[in-house]
């Protein structure tokens, strides 16, 4: 006779129960999967190891970083230069409203809110399972001066409902920078969303592949032309050392 409580147990239950035992144990990027979802835009996956926590996007491309033990440490020097950036223009006038295109885990909103907890930050990302995961795994705070949007960036931008003291474009895919944020069209948008003086940043990829360079020399040369024909404008470039990256600053 079988036992009554297996037999009205759901085959589904046993195949969740299954499905978490195997997430434990699975071993990748370095570390232990804790958490793995699949949405329309791809993988998305949290990996623990002893020391840090790590957020890939269908690739082994490290997405963001938590350490355990110094939770407010920036982990990657690309985000240090962006903040050192911000910093640097709000030590010469505050900032009171900065946009970040494109979340991550939400490191650098989570670390210049504890340095700077008077600037309203606004964060806008495609990914809804994104937003959720930068709250449940990487703490992003949940408090009203940092506000998560779901929306496509680029037309957020395109609508330019609001302007802002600085905006930050970090929008990656497991490609690169989608090629929609390449177009000529979306850098002229940005100056729509900006207050003058005012400060915009982009986080490239310095990278020797022919596409992803194609990419970034088409940003590159479009604010170089920008500053040629434009005395109030001044563009700067800060190569990445630790990283394949390149950070673009524009002044306006």
């Amino acid at each position: 006779m079988p036992n009554t409580e297996e037999a009205a147990m759901p085959k589904d239950t046993d195949e969740s129960l299954e499905r978490a035992l195997n997430l434990k144990t699975k071993q990748k990027h370095g570390g232990t999967l804790i958490h793995c979802e699949r949405d329309e835009f791809g993988l998305l996956e949290v990996v623990d190891t002893p020391q840090m926590r790590g957020l890939f996007f269908d690739s082994p491309v490290e997405q963001s970083r938590l350490y355990f033990n110094a939770p407010m440490t920036l982990s990657f020097e690309y985000q240090q230069v962006i903040e050192a950036q911000i910093l640097a223009r709000h030590a010469q006038q505050p900032i009171k409203r900065l946009l970040m295109l494109g979340m991550g885990g939400g490191s650098i909103a989570t670390h210049l809110n504890a340095l700077e907890p008077d600037i309203q930050i606004h964060i806008v990302e495609l990914r809804q399972a994104v937003i959720d995961i930068a709250y449940q795994f990487f703490h992003l705070p949940e408090i009203p001066e940092i506000e998560a949007i779901q929306e496509d960036a680029w037309e957020f931008i395109a609508d330019a409902l609001s302007e802002y003291d600085v905006i930050i474009i970090d929008v990656f895919d497991e490609e690169g920078l989608p090629n929609d944020f390449t177009a000529a069209e979306f850098q002229a948008n940005l100056l729509k969303n900006l207050k003058q003086p005012g400060l915009v940043l982009f986080n490239l990829w310095n990278h020797k592949d022919k596409q992803i360079k194609q990419q970034t020399d088409l940003i590159l040369n479009y604010w170089q032309k920008q500053q040629q024909n434009h005395h109030n404008i001044t563009v700067k470039t800060y190569p990445i050392q630790s990283s394949e990256n390149i950070i673009l600053s524009i002044q306006v």
